[in-house]
């Protein structure tokens, strides 16, 4: 397990994480760190396990084995914690909320987002009211600037224009000096762009890559476009 390992600027560490279901190996012995200032990125085609290695982590579904610290502290459900967010495929902000209440939830108080003139457009708006993209948005934008120091961001990008992409990609940049964020999606160049390391989920297993020509060996890719 490296148990003596030096593990103090690490916010994540996961060690021998291993899922099945129905007699079938999804992840098999990960290992995976994250650190603060870092942002951490895994691509995977659909079904290879991205999500589930999310879901292992935050603490929605139990691995058959996986040795997981968070800040030095062994744990087992991530959102015990209370050092884990997670910002699921799926909605999950009721949609009767206005906007400023669910700031109000997750205790925003950073200017960097809240004088951001699409938040201040819409305080006062239900989600409801609002475009499933625009919902995306602002539940992809509460995510990233929780207090808590880790964040795991599961598709962010899916339903997003191309201009709102990119203000994602910023706002996760000037949150990165005080958090650890693992990323996942299929916007693979975004993520390669955002991401301090890269790893490719195939066949079970986690492998670092360091570019595109590397994700066409891994099978990822069919060719550089």
């Amino acid at each position: 397990m490296l148990e003596s390992e030096n593990l103090s600027n690490e916010l994540l560490y996961i060690d021998s994480l291993s899922f099945s279901r129905g007699g079938g190996s999804i992840l098999s012995g990960l290992y995976l760190t994250c650190a603060q200032h870092e942002v951490v990125g895994i691509l995977g085609r659909n079904g290879s396990g991205k999500s589930t290695l999310m879901n292992v982590i935050f603490g929605r579904i139990k691995a058959d084995f996986a040795f997981m610290r968070c800040k030095g502290i062994k744990f087992e459900k991530g959102y015990q914690t209370g050092e884990i967010t997670y910002l699921p495929q799926e909605g999950f902000l009721p949609r009767n909320l206005l906007l400023s209440e669910a700031l109000q939830f997750f205790q925003i108080d950073d200017v960097n987002l809240l004088e951001l003139p699409l938040i201040q457009e819409n305080l006062n708006r239900r989600l409801s009211s609002l475009s499933l993209g625009m919902i995306r948005l602002f539940e992809t934008l509460l995510i990233i600037y929780t207090k808590e120091s880790i964040t795991l961001l599961d598709e962010p990008f899916v339903g997003l224009s191309p201009i709102y992409i990119e203000l994602i990609k910023e706002h996760i940049k000037l949150v990165k000096h005080r958090k650890g964020i693992l990323i996942s999606d299929h916007y693979f160049r975004q993520v390669m762009d955002l991401s301090d390391r890269l790893y490719l989920l195939k066949d079970s297993h986690l492998t670092q890559v360091l570019n595109e020509d590397e994700l066409v060996f891994g099978g990822y890719l069919n060719q550089i476009d």
